[in-house]
Formats: C-alpha cells, sequence, structure tokens
C-alpha cells in the first residue's frame, strides 16, 4: 500500500475531489475504484522503464478520470477521454488539465480523433456494451500504436455471477447496430475463457494478467497488445 504508484493514484483522488466532481466521487465511487483496477497502475508505471515514449492516451468510459490524470502526471502526456455521458468529469478538472474530452458511444461513433495512442484504457467498460464486443476491441485495436498497451478491467462472472437480464450468452448479443434502446448497466459478466477468446479473435495477445481484489468480488485486470 506504500508503493509509489498508489501514492500517486491517492494525489490523483485529491486533485479529482477538489475539483467540483460529480456527487458519487466523493459519497462511494472514490474509495471503491481503485479495487476494480488495482494492478492497472504499476503495469502503466512499468512502461517509464520500457522503449515507449507515451505522448497520448486515450481514456474510454473514463468517468471521473483518474487513471487519465495519473497518466498525465506520470508521462507530461495529452489526454483524451470519452464517455456516453458529461455528468461524470469535472469542467475543473478537464480545464485545467488540458483534457480532451468528447460525449461518444464507442460501439456506435467513430473515435472524435484520428490519432494513435500509446496507451489506451479501457476499464470497467465491457460489460457495459450493449452489442457483442469484437467489432469495439478491433476498432481500439486499430487505435493503437505498434508498441501500445492496453488496459482492460472487468468483473469476474466466476465470483461475480452470470448476468442474462438481457442476453442468454455472449453469442446471443447482436453486432452493433443504430436504433436499438441503450442499457445502462451491466449487460454481460464475463468468464475468463470467454476474454481469451474474444482477444484472440480482435487481435490481441495478453502480456500481463492478475486479479484484482473488487469489492465484493474479484476484477480482471489485463494488460493487452497487438498480437
Amino acid at each position: 500500500m506504500n508503493s509509489k504508484w498508489f501514492r500517486a493514484i491517492g494525489e490523483c483522488q485529491k486533485e479529482i475531489a477538489t475539483s467540483n466532481p460529480n456527487p458519487y466521487y466523493l459519497q462511494a465511487y472514490r474509495d471503491a475504484e481503485i479495487w476494480y483496477w488495482y494492478h492497472v497502475p504499476k503495469w502503466i508505471a512499468q512502461l517509464t522503464n520500457e522503449s515507449i515514449q507515451v505522448n497520448k492516451v486515450l481514456d474510454i468510459g473514463g468517468a471521473y478520470g483518474t487513471l487519465a490524470l495519473y497518466c498525465k502526471h506520470l508521462f507530461d502526456c495529452e489526454i483524451f477521454m470519452t464517455d456516453l455521458t458529461g455528468s461524470y468529469l469535472s469542467d475543473t478538472l478537464k480545464c485545467k488539465n488540458e483534457i480532451n474530452f468528447s460525449v461518444s458511444n464507442i460501439e456506435l461513433d467513430p473515435l472524435p480523433w484520428q490519432h494513435q495512442f500509446e496507451i489506451i484504457i479501457f476499464t470497467e467498460v465491457i460489460e457495459h456494451l450493449n452489442f457483442n464486443p469484437k467489432p469495439t476491441l478491433i476498432k481500439i485495436r486499430e487505435r493503437l500504436t505498434d508498441k501500445g498497451e492496453l488496459f482492460l478491467t472487468t468483473p469476474d462472472a466466476a465470483e461475480w455471477g452470470r448476468k442474462t437480464d438481457y442476453f442468454e450468452s455472449l453469442d446471443s448479443i447482436p453486432s452493433p447496430s443504430v436504433g436499438r434502446p441503450i442499457i445502462d448497466n451491466h449487460v454481460w459478466q464475463y468468464s475468463k475463457k470467454e476474454l481469451i477468446e474474444l482477444f484472440t479473435v480482435s487481435g490481441f495477445r495478453i502480456e500481463k494478467f492478475n486479479y484484482a481484489p473488487g469489492t465484493p468480488n474479484r476484477h480482471f485486470n489485463f494488460q493487452l497488445a497487438k498480437r
């Protein structure tokens, strides 16, 4: 808990907390979020020891912006963020850190920027996707630089349970299609086997994997690269 990256995340959280955030951040999310993506900040920090110069970072579904801000401070890079709503990210934080932000649906909309990114963050999002995730993962892969890294986290269905309110199986989830009502909920919770198969067919290889403790149940943490 006293590691350098953990203290750096704490500083980012303090900055968000004093930047007029959405009230839910202070009520609950600040204390919970790190347990979802516990290993990701350490893995991101390790890139400073590798031959990757991080110039641009994209956070998809970045919510309150903790990991995006962490990357900004660590690499002094440009930050780009998308989310389905603009109600989470503080305008104060966005302006102070020159965060490029756009309300966008990663499944249906083209990305608002034409850049390639050394880091793409996709934490606690894939379970919210309304459509088959393969096209979205391929879209994300296309925006990574050749040495780029994707950081992805999601609840582990083995502990959180299957989510069958909307679909009976992963194969029954339809391809992206304009016109369907958007569900704001966990649409599908994945097994490790499903994720590994999905990463393979989407053109990724797994570089690092671990379980985060979660609250109350564990989450998958993955670092992925182009295959």
